[in-house]
């Protein structure tokens, strides 16, 4: 079994049904009978392009619609894709190609391919060729790039098998309600593990799938036009929606459930959600490297702070010390966690992989402990790495975006939650001179992810480090309060 027959399949046997939307897009909404017609061109394009069987190719494409076609199509002739959130990869993945939609060169990458729209045109019959590719289940077909515990982005690959395996999970893993869904709104990105596994679930399932479009207003208006039922979002998303709803008392909101994922769904947020959006939230615990750890309707986390979730029947998760001695229940300490369907290690890493995983363990990076009950509770993070509702960031990465600013000599990060209880991130700035926030602002826009923009810039007289220069993070907050 390979993860592409089964979507074959359902554009024969659901031709008429629609498959993808993305609404406002430049294909806005396809069914399976022009998502085959779109997958048989690209399969064309591509083995015109001279790939090979096994060889990686990172995409970047702002056209949604467009991406899941084309990684279908490069699945379809045995190539593995990644899923790029920027235009790098790393180097020890030695990517053959790079397709992309856009402008500026690709860090890490000698043959960068621009992408063509057209090349979803052309004839409507069924493609013959012998490159073909006739998975048997164990080959290598994707590749999801992480940096939620390692601080830098690692590979992690996936079988066909492991990824048929993985969305089997979803029959059970969510309650009985979620798996009879036909329509589902995921606000996932593709380059995440959830992202891409769940449009390819339901596509396999015959379902429809609507991603973000064009804007939100077209967005939201299609999730009642097509009385989409699921939701699957990170905290972060959650409460942007929320603002919406919140804002358009006369907007229905009809979902049946609201998966979160990627981050701690607080009680303030999952309050106002039960209040305005839905009445089933679920909240969902795990990591790329290993799947689905645990979860648990938001009515049973939220009242315990830190819970994620009741651990799940072929996961597991322990609770040890430093020397990995399993800890009693109720005991607070480092977090492990397996199932079957994880990976053994980082792709071309063995340093990274040595580091993370140990014993058939995955260590996450958490602290936490595991309740009489089988809940597990996440009370803190072992490296200083800022979550921002699911997206997780370096603090170097933006304090080094504000440094590099004209005028700035200093700068340091830290967060603070919204009224939702989603951190966001504030700058504390030394700077020579008076500084100019909106160039500022526009300046960190331009080189970081919209999320990783600091909501406020403090000045700041200066910025504590102790005797080896680094900066002393349990003093920012009181400094931003002072200030």
């Amino acid at each position: 079994m390979n993860i592409v027959d089964p979507i074959l399949f359902q554009c024969k046997v659901n031709a008429e049904q629609p498959a993808i939307c993305a609404p406002g897009t430049r294909f806005d909404l396809i069914t399976y009978a022009q998502l085959e017609y779109m997958i048989n061109n690209l399969t064309r394009a591509v083995l015109s392009l001279g790939f090979e069987r096994g060889q990686i190719v990172g995409v970047l494409l702002e056209d949604k619609i467009f991406h899941i076609a084309l990684i279908i199509a490069l699945t379809r002739i045995g190539v593995v894709t990644v899923s790029c959130r920027n235009a790098s990869l790393p180097k020890e993945l030695n990517a053959a190609a790079a397709i992309t939609d856009v402008a500026g060169p690709f860090a890490d990458v000698e043959r960068v391919i621009r992408a063509n729209p057209e090349w979803v045109r052309g004839r409507a019959d069924a493609v013959v060729d012998p490159r073909l590719f006739e998975a048997k289940g164990d080959e290598l077909c994707r590749i999801i790039l992480t940096s939620g515990s390692t601080g830098l982005p690692k590979a992690i690959a996936f079988s066909h098998d492991k990824l048929i395996a993985k969305n089997a999970r979803l029959d059970y893993c969510q309650g009985d309600r979620w798996p009879r869904s036909s329509r589902l709104f995921c606000d996932l990105g593709l380059s995440s593990s959830q992202g891409f596994r769940y449009v390819i679930h339901m596509l396999t399932r015959g379902g429809m799938v609507l991603v973000y479009g064009e804007d939100g207003p077209s967005t939201l208006q299609s999730l009642n036009l097509f009385e989409i039922q699921n939701m699957a979002t990170s905290p972060f998303g959650l409460a942007e929606y929320l603002k919406f709803f919140e804002s358009e008392p006369s907007f229905r909101c009809s979902f049946d459930h609201i998966l979160v994922a990627g981050g701690m769904l607080t009680k303030s947020l999952a309050d106002r959600a039960w209040a305005r959006m839905c009445p089933n939230l679920i909240s969902l615990y795990g990591a790329t490297e290993v799947g689905a750890i645990a979860t648990a309707d938001a009515r049973v986390t939220t009242p315990v702070s830190g819970a994620v979730g009741h651990i799940l029947p072929d996961a597991q998760a322990q609770i040890v010390d430093g020397s990995d001695r399993q800890q009693a229940p109720g005991t607070e300490g480092i977090v492990r966690v397996r199932t079957e369907h994880g990976v053994t290690g980082y792709y071309g890493d063995a340093t990274a992989s040595a580091a993370m995983f140990r014993d058939g363990w995955f260590y996450p990076g958490d602290y936490g402990y595991v309740a009489d009950d089988g809940l597990l509770v996440i009370t803190g993070r072992k490296e200083t790495r800022l979550n921002l509702g699911g997206d997780k960031v370096n603090p170097e990465t933006v304090e080094n975006v504000l440094a590099a600013f004209p005028g700035v000599t200093d700068a340091a990060v830290l967060t603070i939650p919204n009224a939702f209880g989603i951190e966001e991130i504030y700058a504390l700035i030394k700077s020579q001179s008076l500084l100019d926030e909106g160039a500022l602002r526009t300046y960190c826009q331009a080189r970081l992810e919209r999320t990783f923009v600091p909501v406020r810039f403090i000045t700041v007289h200066h910025i504590p480090r102790n005797e080896s220069g680094k900066i002393e993070r349990g003093r920012l907050r009181e400094i931003a309060k002072s200030s």
